[in-house]
């Protein structure tokens, strides 16, 4: 069975929010995320969470293709999915475009008040992306393109 979804992407290049490990490796490196660096995690899940209206169910962890994700559910219907390896990445999914349109207002939301700079925080409210398709927008070879670029530029 087929079926469309929206979804909503924000891929933070320049690696800003706070959750984002700033140190280099790999899948072994994320597994090994100190407390401090997952509490980071889940305060901002809590500020979407307010901004958005739902309390979302945190339902675990998962590696594919070189790619960590931590995953929560939306009581209403839906997920998100955040990669903390640079380039970060948070990847929410929907049935109904409605709702992928009030996540993305919701994270622009928390994106003001969590990215101080605010040249940097337009851009990134602004790469903010609401899609409706077959196949998820980010990739792994998309995500891993990135992921080459940001080391050719450098830390």
């Amino acid at each position: 069975m087929k079926s469309r979804h929206s979804y909503v992407v924000l891929i933070d290049l320049p690696e800003v929010l706070p959750f984002e490990m700033k140190k280099k490796g790999g899948i072994k490196e994320i597994l090994e995320m100190g407390e401090e660096d997952i509490k980071k995690v889940f305060e901002f899940v809590v500020l979407l969470e307010k901004a958005f209206g739902e309390e979302f169910s945190f339902i675990g962890e998962d590696v594919i293709a070189e790619k960590f994700y931590r995953r929560f559910l939306f009581p209403k219907g839906g997920f998100m999915e955040i990669m903390t390896e640079p380039p970060a990445a948070i990847i929410a999914h929907f049935i109904e475009i409605e709702r992928a349109k009030k996540f993305a207002e919701a994270l622009k939301r928390v994106l003001a008040n969590v990215v101080k700079e605010k040249t940097v925080c337009n851009i990134l409210k602004s790469s903010v992306e609401v899609s409706t398709e077959k196949e998820d927008v980010l990739t792994y070879k998309k995500w891993n393109e990135m992921k080459n670029i940001r080391e050719m530029i450098g830390d």
